[in-house]
């Protein structure tokens, strides 16, 4: 290695490129000092973590200018040609390797015994033209590895980035990297699909919605990109490539479906008036064509509810929006709950809570029990027949038999936890709703009427000037306890508010928007 004679001060480069690579650069320092101790009389050392394939190599772009803005020739040392570049068209590069040719610069490659300058021999030249070339395929080699390797990965299921929102990255005990729902943001996601799905809401009614509940502020593009992600139904994209993953799923393919079709529907058939304020558009049929009730404003002041007659002209009236509000408020008269009634049915729903409850943890330790058994009864079979004691055609019979069995109890067994987790608290909230109904419908917001329209009615159809519909379970059953003035029947040991059970009560959007006492 020829080095050129005079005194020059050094600029000591030690570099890595991923932060995996940080212990490397002790080393290097090590190696740069030792050697510019022999022969340069100053030296400044600069080290970094930076890569020329990630655009951004904001320190070595600072030495740049340092070397740029200095009259005297400096020595720039590396360690090796490839902490130099593994990139002959990097930008810095180049400039690195003109400010040589001018005679401004040496590079220095102590651990390649090479020296370049200005004044080089063409062998030396070709060495750092080789070396550059060397290091640059070991770094596509690398690349073409991960790439095949992340492929892979995905073909197994593996997801190889950050977890989207709702999940998070972990690491299991085996070292292996997972990803899990991280809740309650898995929560928000599986709510705004159910709120979205029940096309009740708009990107911006559900941004806030879920903000209110769940305290996360994402804006409602990043809402929509959620809405659009199959990766929360099992799916990933890479590139244009679609791969099934092996992590749990936060929603069903049939509520990503629906999302889809929600969002497609606005985008293929937008309204005029689709963001004016009219609370019952798109609601209502006509009970004499079917077609849908539309809504318009007179004089900028009157706002009318009238049937499209797009199959045919019928006559059909202009009805006053108030009076189709008068209309739906006694829907929600229908429904309230007295508050002495309301009282009286929460007591008696909490004591026969307690007593359910009981009887659950009861079947459930049965269950259990039972399921040992069956897994006792399976071992000693399979013992009996390596030992030749039992056939294996009755060891297949009576395996089929204890598995059959065990889904049975495992069905039940799901059956309780279910009941137990949506009894009382689903019940009780449902009663807050008819206690609150009138001014919760009087009170609300246009997005928040609709949806408890929704809830509570079905086949809302104008004729002539007069509204029908149908109320939803259990909403029927409580407008008749209410038309009885009877919610708790006759009493018993074992008192129980006659409406359907728990399985029947809407519990999802309608219990979101319930007022707290």
């Amino acid at each position: 290695m020829q080095k050129l004679l005079g005194d020059m001060k050094a600029y000591l480069i030690a570099r890595v490129s991923t932060a995996d690579q940080l212990e490397a650069l002790p080393a290097q320092k090590y190696k740069l000092t030792d050697y510019a101790a022999r022969f340069f009389p100053e030296y400044e050392m600069f080290e970094f973590q930076e890569s020329a394939y990630s655009g951004t190599r904001d320190k070595f772009r600072e030495i740049l200018a340092k070397l740029e803005a200095t009259t005297e020739p400096v020595a720039v040392v590396f360690d090796k040609v490839d902490r130099f570049t593994r990139d002959s068209s990097a930008e810095e590069t180049n400039i690195l390797k003109n400010l040589c040719r001018a005679g401004r610069v040496e590079l220095h490659f102590p651990s390649d015994n090479l020296i370049v300058h200005k004044d080089s021999p063409s062998t030396d030249k070709m060495g750092l033209g080789l070396n550059t070339i060397f290091a640059q395929y070991y770094s596509d080699a690398i690349s073409d590895n991960v790439k095949r390797r992340f492929e892979q990965l995905r073909r197994d299921g593996i997801w190889t980035g950050k977890a989207p929102f709702g999940y998070t990255n972990i690491v299991l005990p085996d070292n292996k990297k997972w990803i899990k729902p991280d809740y309650p943001k898995a929560n928000a996601v599986k709510t705004a699909y159910e709120l979205y799905g029940s096309g009740s809401y708009s990107l911006i009614t559900l941004r806030h919605k879920i903000d209110d509940d769940y305290g996360y502020d994402l804006s409602a593009g990043q809402w929509d990109k959620i809405l659009k992600n199959p990766f929360y139904k099992g799916y990933m994209v890479v590139k244009g490539v679609t791969y099934p993953h092996s992590y749990e799923h936060l929603v069903t393919e049939e509520q990503f479906d629906r999302a889809k079709a929600i969002r497609d529907g606005y985008a293929i058939k937008p309204k005029r008036w689709a963001g004016l304020p009219y609370p019952y558009r798109g609601l209502i049929s006509c009970a004499e064509c079917g077609s849908r009730v539309t809504f318009e404003m007179k004089k900028q002041k009157y706002i009318y509810g009238h049937c499209t007659q797009f199959k045919g002209k019928h006559g059909a009236r202009y009805v006053p929006q108030e009076e189709l509000t008068e209309q739906l408020e006694s829907v929600f008269d229908q429904i309230q709950m007295p508050e002495d009634a309301y009282v009286e049915v929460i007591e008696a729903l909490q004591k026969d809570d307690e007593v359910s409850r009981k009887q659950n943890i009861d079947m459930l330790a049965q269950i259990d029990s039972e399921l040992c058994r069956n897994d006792s009864r399976i071992e000693r079979n399979y013992n009996a027949y390596l030992n030749s004691t039992i056939t294996e055609e009755f060891y297949t019979k009576k395996y089929a038999d204890i598995a059959e069995n065990n889904k049975k109890l495992a069905k039940r067994r799901e059956n309780i936890e279910l009941m137990s987790k949506n009894d009382f608290s689903s019940i009780s909230s449902l009663l807050i709703l008819s206690r609150n109904a009138p001014s919760l419908f009087k009170n609300a917001e246009i997005e928040d009427k609709r949806v408890l329209l929704n809830t509570v009615l079905s086949n809302l159809e104008l004729n002539d000037d007069l509204l029908q519909w149908k109320l939803k379970e259990p909403y029927d059953c409580m407008a008749l306890c209410n038309k009885n003035r009877n919610w708790l029947g006759r009493r018993d040991s074992n008192p129980r508010m006659p409406v359907p059970k728990t399985g029947a009560l809407p519990l999802g959007d309608a219990l979101l928007y319930i007022a707290t006492e």
